[in-house]
């Protein structure tokens, strides 16, 4: 539907009989209502034309071609806010053929039908609002279960005897001899979707409500009664009566009956959204949607129905499995295999019914109205990036030339490496001068974010906006911080790829969107942008150091052994696992690092300021070194003291590898990053 202010909308939900008639009943100039489907067949064999009464009628459904009758004559399209024009002849209407997707037509049952979705699905409607069990209720919707009451103004044995049950298959047996059956169920005894009805009818929402909220507070003041199994009996009854009581207000606050849970009306789709098939050979049978197929088997078992109630007289049984075979076959048409075993056709093959038609990745609203294709989008698989930056991605080239197309060819014509926008097209598909579009990419997507959305999008960090940096390769790089607001890991997950074209989009996505602007979970605002897997090992294996085993510290009082000498550098014998180096500063190690003297794991004597009082308490040392000119080293587990000699701390040393280093440079980076931002709002 379309609200006032053009907002469209979809409704679902329950409808009386008559809003069903109206939707699909149309006046024909003679007078004659048309809209009831009747006929089974849905062609005629002789034409292969839409058969009269039918599926596919032109009169109930409107013509196949626009303006063009059954009979073949071309009229004036009509309007619908003007007077409807029809052919004299077969009564079709001059209209466009789209009103073939809308124009929806009925099926009158010939007994009442419970509406599957509201029984059979949980938590159960019917059930809730009759306080019924579930088992109970499908008994006496299918006929296995019959219920009586006295219904006729004058004395019967029944009112004699009040209301009573049948639980068993042929009820008809336990009613006295005396008491006749013919007619029976239209009198006295209830079963079949009928009982359902008249219960539903019968019920008084607000006076559910008050009885409802009356037992809860009865059952909140006798509070717990010490036995658990009565206790939990208790919270299971006051969870049920709020279920309730919160169906009926639903109920009162939509304007809907509980009666229009039992169908009277079936309505029946328009053929544009179940389309049919035919061949030309006259020995071959309709194709199409199963929605056809299953609509045949209900129509047909109705008219049986019809028939064995028009002849005098049929036995109660008989009405009553045919009123069982016609609920089961509404159950399949709107959900097949709700009850066990779904129907399969001639070819062993499921129907698809309308629950398979509507829900699920696969449905009319996810794949069609919900999934839509869309311009300037793209899809690759992720794989990490660990050199970039948190609110940075790496797009391919082969995806940016494609995305960002619009744009290049711009640039290729302002900057005048083409003639025209032909060329240009002609340059970015033969991949001309790639150099040069690679330069104009980049210059282009400097500016410009883009979003990534992974699916399924349960929460606004599903989608977020990047800077892209252009790469090679076909995959997209992402910062492995990222992954938990996507919950996303590189496995082989993919991820979309769209560009905000307007001003307000691209505005959007800076101010809102970008990733480092969205570190905290929405729900409960924990951090969301956490080491995870490869980063935690990642940041272990940098800072765990060169080890054999638990002890491999040859410092380490645990491990007296020395480590075994393995050379680094075959040009330069001081850098030996044996002889640890020494450096004065960090910016020595790197330099060592990149000329290839140590590697990232290798320990080495860093020089460092500690506090002396925490050395003083440190014991003895592990190893003391003497050097000619008197002065020694002191080595502890994990720091070094070179005293004079007249035992004077002269420098001290700390044990570590360059992986520590670089750990601690980035946080002290990011620590007075912070510091400046802060300093600068304030």
């Amino acid at each position: 539907m379309i609200d006032r202010y053009k907002h469209q909308q979809l409704r679902i939900g329950l409808v009386s009989p008559q809003q069903i008639s109206a939707w699909a009943n149309k006046t024909l100039p003679n007078g004659e209502i048309v809209g009831e489907v009747t006929e089974i067949e849905p062609l005629e064999w002789e034409t292969n034309k839409p058969k009269r009464g039918g599926f596919l009628c032109e009169r109930i459904f409107g013509p196949i071609k626009s303006g063009v009758c059954a009979c073949g004559i071309s009229g004036k399209l009509g309007d619908l806010k003007e007077k409807r024009t029809f052919c004299g002849d077969c009564g079709v209407e001059f209209a466009n053929s789209q009103i073939r997707r809308y124009q929806m037509g009925y099926i009158k049952l010939a007994c009442p039908v419970t509406h599957v979705w509201y029984l059979r699905r949980l938590p159960s409607y019917i059930a809730n609002l009759l306080d019924k069990p579930l088992k109970e209720l499908e008994d006496l919707v299918y006929c296995d279960f019959a219920f009586a009451r006295p219904i006729a103004k004058k004395p019967t044995i029944l009112r004699l005897r009040g209301s009573f049950e049948y639980e068993t298959q042929s009820w008809t047996s336990s009613i006295p001899p005396f008491l006749t059956t013919q007619g029976l169920h239209t009198r006295e005894i209830y079963t079949g979707a009928g009982a359902i009805r008249e219960q539903l009818g019968d019920l008084d929402l607000r006076v559910i409500i008050d009885s409802s909220l009356a037992e809860w507070k009865e059952l909140e003041e006798e509070g717990l009664t010490g036995d658990e199994w009565e206790d939990q009996k208790k919270e299971r009854r006051k969870r049920f009566l709020v279920r309730r009581m919160g169906l009926a207000k639903h109920f009162i606050r939509t304007s809907v009956e509980p009666e229009w849970m039992v169908l009277c009306l079936l309505p029946v789709l328009p053929p544009g959204l179940r389309p049919a098939l035919h061949r030309d050979d006259l020995q071959s049978k309709p194709m199409g949607s199963d929605i056809n197929q299953l609509y045949v088997r209900v129509l047909s078992r109705n008219n049986v129905l019809l028939n064995l109630l028009t002849i005098q007289p049929t036995p109660e049984d008989v009405v009553m499995s045919q009123e069982k075979l016609v609920q089961e076959a509404v159950d399949t048409l709107l959900d097949n295999g709700v009850r066990g075993q779904p129907i399969k056709d001639g070819h062993n093959k499921v129907y698809k019914s309308f629950s398979d038609v509507i829900e699920g990745k696969e449905g009319r609203f996810r794949k069609t109205l919900l999934g839509k294709r869309v311009d300037y989008s793209g899809r690759s698989v992720i794989v990490v990036g660990p050199s970039l930056s948190l609110h940075q991605c790496g797009l391919p080239f082969e995806i940016a030339i494609e995305l960002f197309q619009p744009f290049v060819i711009r640039g290729l014509v302002r900057q005048h490496f083409a003639p025209n926008i032909a060329i240009a097209k002609s340059q970015i598909r033969e991949k001309e001068k790639e150099r040069i579009l690679w330069k104009i990419l980049q210059e282009v997507m400097q500016g410009h974010p883009i979003l990534l959305n992974r699916a399924p999008t349960l929460h606004r960090l599903g989608i977020q906006a990047f800077q892209p940096i252009l790469v090679e390769g076909r995959a997209i790089c992402l910062h492995p911080l990222v992954c938990k607001g996507f919950n996303a890991d590189f496995d082989g997950d993919q991820m979309a790829v769209h560009v905000p074209l307007s001003l307000e989009a691209q505005a959007e996505a800076r101010l809102l969107m970008f990733s480092h602007m969205n570190l905290l979970a929405p729900s409960i605002g924990d951090p969301i942008c956490v080491p995870t897997q490869d980063m935690l090992i990642g940041l272990y294996i940098l800072t765990s150091g060169n080890r054999r085993g638990l002890c491999g510290n040859r410092y380490n009082p645990s491990n007296r052994r020395n480590c075994q000498t393995d050379r680094i550098d075959d040009n330069n014998s001081r850098y030996m696992k044996g002889k640890e180096p020494l450096f004065c500063n960090s910016y020595d190690a790197i330099g060592a690092y990149r000329q290839k003297r140590i590697r990232l794991d290798s320990p080495f004597w860093l020089r460092w300021r500690l506090d002396q009082r925490l050395i003083v308490s440190r014991g003895v040392p592990v190893e003391v070194h003497y050097e000619s000119s008197g002065t020694h080293h002191q080595i502890y587990g994990h720091f070094l003291i070179v005293r004079s000699v007249k035992k004077e701390i002269l420098s001290i040393y700390i044990r570590t590898t360059l992986g520590h280093i670089f750990l601690y440079r980035e946080i002290e980076e990011a620590i007075q990053g912070f510091y400046q931002v802060s300093s600068y709002g304030t």
